[in-house]
């Protein structure tokens, strides 16, 4: 389960039945993530009218879940690939952000941003990701999952 407090419109998570679903929307206990607009059309006729007239109707669907069924999605080397990382050693992924590249080792524990002063938290999920890389950016992470 992911605390709502860690999440923000685009992020990338999961339903308990796999689904990958994007943020659109944070209510106070469901997540919105798609929202799709029907559009009915029905001819009518109009008593003595020798035309057909139409009706048209729009209805909003809108699909959401429970925040207590949405899950994280871990972070895997496969994942960093999707999200454009490189890697040219071992451990060490980078990822280029305009003119701009930001380096990470990749241990057990998740990423770990590498600096002059390396970082102690760890960012084992997409969405912490997704919202560091926001952070420093200003940038949504481009995810081809």
């Amino acid at each position: 389960m992911i605390h709502t407090k860690e999440l923000r419109y685009g992020n990338i998570a999961q339903t308990r039945d796999g689904e990958l679903i994007t943020v659109q929307q944070i209510l106070s206990n469901t997540i919105i993530y798609d929202t799709q607009i029907e559009v009915n059309r029905e001819a009518v006729n109009v008593n003595g009218s020798y035309g057909m007239d139409y009706i048209t109707q729009m209805k909003e669907v809108v699909k959401e879940v429970d925040y207590q069924e949405i899950n994280p999605i871990a972070l895997t080397p496969e994942i960093l690939k999707k999200c454009g990382f490189r890697n040219f050693l071992r451990e060490e992924w980078i990822v280029s952000i305009g003119n701009t590249h930001i380096d990470f080792e990749y241990v057990n524990d998740g990423l770990k941003l590498r600096c002059p002063a390396p970082s102690l938290a760890n960012i084992k999920y997409l969405h912490q990701l997704q919202n560091l890389i926001f952070a420093i950016s200003m940038r949504e992470l481009d995810v081809e999952l």
